[in-house]
């Protein structure tokens, strides 16, 4: 294998938007990662090709920063995770003399360090840990990680939740009502449905990942990739849940609240499972909905709040080499 490295301007590199072609991920998507240029996010890009003569073999979403005067690679800020995208059916050998190939790239461009913050294996269609296996043998090291719940749903049904479960879904059936948002947003059309989700938020001592105003601009801008739902009573948004569709099987949801004022009414759960049936519906191989931790710590009520609904803990590793 004869391979060099290539840094790219996503937006204007074919070749980046060829190999996403037939290996789509949101997160290395220009129409995604922009939302952090225009919000002046100050983050410097450092996206990088790996070729073999005329093949494109790996992609790798990063950017530069630095750290107590160290020069850091990482992948990727402004995004919840990025790492390798190889292509389909590369060898572990391969993927070796890649590792290697990056790792005199870090040194040749001055980086005293990288940071890669992967998905959980999962979301790879071929689910093996080759991948990371390399890292390791390669000198990286986990430093970070933290548990997110994924749903396999081929095997998801509903006659397999436990009977509470079911029937407090059916019941807020009955008052429920679930609108998916179709149309272009506006800060105006969308105020209501963010109010949901920064007052449920607030109530938890933290902030959304996203304004209203940089929500807006990413769901206009990907439209078929990001979802948005309203739960309404008596036609009052009383909950949301936003997807967004990372990969064409994979599905991630980012956001999922409800007002404190319907909790008896167990607004949450139905839209879950609503998000979940619709995921199954358009055939997605898997549904994340996303992490049970903070700082390594285990947040119980929430990680048993996704297990009652069949979703089982996998681990989203951050690796770190020092050079």
């Amino acid at each position: 294998m004869t391979l060099e490295i290539i840094k790219v301007n996503i937006n204007s590199s074919a070749e980046w938007r060829d190999f996403l072609s037939s290996n789509y991920n949101m997160f290395f998507d220009g129409k995604f990662l922009e939302y952090n240029d225009k919000f002046n996010k100050g983050i410097k890009w450092h996206h990088l090709i790996f070729k073999d003569k005329y093949k494109t073999v790996a992609i790798l979403n990063g950017n530069e920063r630095i750290e107590k005067d160290e020069k850091v690679y990482v992948s990727c800020d402004g995004v919840s995770f990025g790492g390798f995208m190889w292509t389909d059916k590369i060898k572990i050998n391969d993927m070796n003399n890649v590792i290697n190939l990056f790792k005199n790239y870090l040194i040749d461009n001055d980086f005293t360090k990288c940071i890669i913050r992967n998905p959980p294996f999962l979301y790879r269609l071929h689910t093996n840990e080759e991948y990371e296996y390399v890292l390791l043998s390669e000198g990286f090291s986990v430093n970070k990680y933290a548990i997110t719940n994924i749903i396999d749903l081929s095997s998801f049904e509903f006659e397999k939740l436990k009977n509470s479960k079911k029937r407090s879904i059916q019941k807020s059936a009955e008052i429920i009502e679930i609108d998916l948002v179709e149309d272009a947003v506006s800060e105006k059309s969308l105020g209501d449905f963010y109010n949901i989700l920064h007052s449920n938020r607030e109530l938890k001592n933290v902030v959304p990942t996203h304004s209203l105003e940089e929500l807006v601009f990413l769901k206009n801008n990907l439209p078929d990739k990001i979802k948005l739902f309203t739960a309404k009573i008596e036609n009052e948004i009383v909950g949301i849940c936003t997807l967004f569709l990372i990969k064409k099987d994979v599905v991630l949801n980012f956001y999922l609240a409800a007002d404190e004022e319907h909790k008896r009414n167990r607004v949450s759960d139905y839209l879950l499972y609503y998000s979940i049936e619709w995921s199954k519906e358009k055939n997605f191989r898997i549904y994340d909905i996303g992490t049970s931790s903070v700082d390594d710590r285990l947040l119980q009520g929430l990680f048993d709040f996704k297990k009652k609904f069949r979703a089982d803990g996998f681990l989203r590793k951050s690796y770190t080499l020092k050079l």
